[in-house]
């Protein structure tokens, strides 16, 4: 069959038919656009979500440590039914990391201790580094559940036997019977509490640790991570009130107190905690300033995420039985 030259010239036409170079940079210049529109819109998402991570991993540890001071504060110095705990002939501060009985027992006019801003190299007991200008906090106190026989307690930890006038603090021995303390009808043994000694403090970590008395010897415990500083005011009763007052040029609160007779006076506790993320979050600069206890102007040049968290926590125990109620 013959094709006239009209027909192929047609279809030579069709064969040559495309895109142009102008039309094609045009379309990888578009391509090019979207691919870094979408790219960034996933970084973005992928950013935000990390962030949200963090921020979130943070806020939970800070209520966390808040909750849980807060708590253990409110019940220092609880020792049962036992209504005069203060024993006139002890007018200092016992050494926190002897456990002795007799160190134990004196340690009860001091429901409270702490330290403040400690040096760099300072320890906890010679064992524990602290992070330089932190604080560290103990805290003295019975268990709220008691038992009222010595069957299944613990050989070497130390448990307090109260009545109302009088208390027995000592290690348990299936040897010696410590707990000799009987209840009014004279038969019944008095309860008889676990007791309990924690200090808490932040090491060179970051990480916030409770050092528990366990079996007759300190235990560590690490809490939460990424705490980049702890700080304390306590709150002096100076008038035998139950609450916290300023005394003609003594104030109602002090970064530490300065004498045994005011730790036996401390009756509330400000606890502040700046907390970071665990990692940095990318693209972030922390430009925020800080300030808080006796520090101001606080800042850092890294990416991390921070809050502060604080909290205020009245030693419930102490200023009932000052003010009477």
């Amino acid at each position: 069959m013959k094709r006239n030259a009209a027909y192929y010239g047609h279809r030579s036409s069709k064969q040559q038919s495309g895109f142009s170079i102008v039309e094609l940079l045009i379309a990888v210049a578009l391509g090019i656009v979207l691919s870094w529109a979408i790219l960034d819109v996933t970084l973005n998402s992928s950013r935000t979500a990390r962030e949200l991570e963090l921020t979130s991993e943070m806020v939970e540890n800070g209520r966390y440590l808040t909750n849980l001071l807060s708590g253990e504060l409110q019940l220092a110095g609880f020792y049962g039914r036992l209504e005069d705990y203060v024993d006139v002939t002890v007018t200092a501060q016992p050494d926190a990391c002897v456990l002795s009985s007799t160190s134990l027992r004196n340690g009860m006019n001091y429901p409270v201790f702490g330290l403040d801003s400690v040096a760099p190299g300072d320890t906890i007991c010679g064992s524990y580094v602290m992070l330089t200008g932190t604080d560290a906090l103990l805290i003295r106190r019975a268990d709220t559940t008691s038992v009222n026989t010595t069957a299944g307690l613990d050989s070497n930890k130390h448990y307090l036997q109260e009545t109302v006038t009088a208390a027995v603090l000592e290690k348990f021995s299936s040897t010696v019977d410590h707990f000799t303390l009987r209840e009014k009808d004279g038969a019944t043994v008095a309860a008889i509490r676990e007791y309990h000694q924690d200090i808490y403090f932040v090491g060179t970590n970051n990480v916030f640790n409770r050092l528990s008395l366990i079996n007759g010897a300190y235990t560590l415990e690490p809490l939460v991570e990424g705490v980049d500083d702890f700080q304390l005011v306590y709150g002096i009763d100076r008038s035998g009130d139950g609450i916290a007052n300023a005394d003609g040029s003594n104030p109602a609160f002090v970064e530490l107190p300065a004498s045994a007779s005011e730790w036996e006076d401390v009756v509330s506790v400000k606890v502040f905690l700046l907390l970071s993320s665990t990692s940095n979050a990318p693209g972030l600069a922390d430009g925020k300033t800080y300030s808080y206890a006796d520090k101001a102007g606080i800042t850092f040049s890294d990416s991390k995420k921070r809050r502060l968290f604080s909290a205020v926590a009245r030693l419930t125990n102490v200023s009932i039985k000052r003010s009477g109620a």
